[in-house]
């Protein structure tokens, strides 16, 4: 210390206090028990000026008052602190608290006494964090000045950098959620291109199975009324009538074969685009189901095949499209004879079930697997069971069913068994008297 220089600290009393302004800026916590020092240290600095900014300086005079003004004002840039106040580690515990506790790492703290022995400097230094250390014998105007700037200017880097810290936090928080947009559009887009190839996929396998279902169902007739066109206008003459009625009739028979093929193909395309007008209304499907069957007993008869039918004795009103219902019917019952051995039997039986109109067609063929079950009802689907008569199967016949089955608000399941034969069952609910 220079000797013109005197501590600021001493053992001359000041009988007045020093005038006070308070000015908006660095704000600084004096901790002390002595009202001198804060009446010093006010007088000391009240004029200080650092980066245009003036001193705002709040008092506590024990470390208890201290913690209430830091909880208040977060933004405290200076603690001058004394150790000694309330009890003789006063201080250092009020360092603790703001460390620990309030998790105030930018405030810097002086920490000034006048009993050294009571907190040695290498000790508070090693064990707390503080920032600097000031005997108050030792302490002169200047050397505050030079301790007060040197910690605002420490406290100002610090929030500058944490203000950049914090910027750049937000801006990579904001970097990170557009990231996670557009990885989430990207998803998107992923999954669509993946739909977007399943549906190129089956639209690849339907055409192919379109041109298979061409190269065979349709090739066969044709070939047929070819070859008999071509000899009946070679050898018209020659030909008896009873042989011109045969090859008519099979014309006949093949041109018919191929007009229900192409029907198939365009009611299976307006089932799936939702084109097929098929108003429903209350039918009672009593009157027509003996009909239905009778129509099918001369066919099986040919193939040596019995049909067993049971029928409901009372009427059975379903909300139904008519024409749909009897197509329905119509194709699972020529299934179930189509693919039924000789000498076997078909069982058609409609029964009222509470409130459901059930219908089973069952044949004893050889059975369908597991596995087949499961495509069972799918477009263009040929599974392993041939038809015992030579008979065309074009794999659209049930995929049409199941299709006109939903339309109708029914349900349409196979039980089937390998060796056994197979049931198909469609039910539709009943409709009530009272709802009629």
């Amino acid at each position: 210390m220079n000797q013109d220089e005197k501590p600021l600290f001493d053992d001359e009393e000041i009988n007045e206090p020093l005038p006070i302004e308070m000015n908006v800026g660095w704000k600084i916590l004096v901790v002390d028990d002595e009202e001198d020092v804060h009446q010093v240290t006010h007088f000391v600095l009240d004029d200080f000026v650092y980066d245009n900014k003036r001193l705002d300086i709040f008092s506590a005079y024990s470390a208890h008052q201290a913690r209430a003004i830091m909880q208040d004002n977060h933004d405290i840039a200076i603690i001058l602190l004394d150790v000694v106040m309330e009890t003789d580690d006063a201080g250092l515990e009020f360092v603790k608290y703001v460390r620990e506790e309030m998790q105030n790492p930018f405030v810097q703290i002086i920490l000034r006494t006048g009993q050294a022995g009571y907190a040695p400097e290498k000790e508070v230094i090693t064990r707390y964090e503080i920032n600097d250390y000031k005997n108050k014998t030792e302490l002169t105007e200047q050397k505050l000045f030079t301790a007060i700037t040197a910690n605002l200017r420490a406290y100002d880097n610090l929030i500058h950098l944490e203000s950049l810290r914090q910027n750049l936090e937000e801006k990579v928080l904001i970097r990170t959620h557009q990231l996670h947009e557009k990885n989430t559009e990207l998803l998107n887009l992923n999954q669509e291109l993946v739909e977007l190839n399943h549906d190129l996929t089956e639209l690849t396998e339907e055409k192919n199975q379109f041109l298979a279902l061409a190269a065979t169902d349709f090739k066969k007739p044709l070939e047929a009324i070819q070859e008999l066109s071509i000899l009946m206008q070679r050898s018209i003459s020659q030909l008896a009538q009873d042989k011109i009625r045969e090859f008519a009739k099979i014309i006949e028979v093949s041109s018919q074969r191929m007009t229900q093929l192409i029907q198939n193909l365009l009611q299976a395309n307006d089932l799936e685009t939702g084109k097929l007008d098929m108003p429903l209304g209350i039918y009672d499907v009593s009157s027509s189901l003996q009909f239905l069957a009778d129509d099918y007993v001369e066919y099986a008869r040919e193939k040596g095949i019995q049909l067993q039918i049971d029928l409901p004795q009372e009427e059975c009103k379903l909300l139904v499209n008519k024409r749909a219902l009897l197509q329905v019917l119509d194709n699972l019952i020529l299934n179930a004879i189509k693919y039924s051995p000789y000498g076997k039997t078909v069982f058609i039986r409609f029964i009222k079930n509470n409130s459901i109109m059930h219908c089973e067609i069952q044949d004893q063929g050889i059975g369908i697997s597991p596995e087949e079950q499961q495509k069972l009802f799918g477009k263009f689907s040929r599974l392993s069971p041939q038809p015992t008569g030579d008979e065309s199967a074009t794999g659209l016949g049930l995929f049409i069913v199941k299709k006109l089955v939903e339309t109708m608000n029914g349900e349409i399941y196979c039980k089937s068994d390998i060796g056994k034969g197979t049931t198909f069952i469609v039910e539709f609910p009943l409709i009530e008297a009272h709802y009629e």
